[in-house]
């Protein structure tokens, strides 16, 4: 995750960088999962797709709020497992994610936060692959 170079985004949202621990957690959950290439193999998996060619902020919030993602009122966004990722809030996340990561994919998870602290659900989760695609788990 771009954390220094996204630290104004954070700050003016209220977000915060996750511990690396914890970006390695969710990583090792999505590698439980079947994949192809750079991304997972979606073909085995219930979800939904939504390209993102000539979608606005908002229709990708409202696409990624009928997904069981949409059930959280907070977002992990990680681009590694080798980095810390940023938690913040959900439509935030779906506004801005093009900004917190260059990467081509991208996966972010629901967060509740409990006392301030993150309590992620990682089977509730959206993948942005090569830029032009986010599939959810259903």
């Amino acid at each position: 995750m771009r954390a220094e170079e996204v630290r104004r985004w954070i700050a003016e949202h209220d977000a915060s960088i996750s511990t690396v621990e914890l970006a390695s957690a969710f990583d090792a959950y999505l590698c439980t999962l079947p994949w192809a290439g750079h991304g997972i193999d979606w073909r085995g998996l219930p979800c939904r797709s939504l390209g993102l060619q000539g979608v606005s902020d908002e229709e990708a919030v409202a696409w990624a709020r009928m997904t069981p993602m949409g059930a959280h009122d907070h977002v992990l966004l990680i681009d590694s497992a080798s980095e810390p990722g940023v938690i913040c809030a959900f439509d935030d996340a779906l506004r801005d994610f093009e900004l917190l990561s260059n990467r081509p994919e991208l996966y972010m998870c629901g967060v509740d936060l409990s006392g301030g602290l993150p309590e992620p659900a990682f089977g509730h989760f959206i993948e942005r692959r090569a830029f032009m695609t986010l599939n959810a788990r259903l």
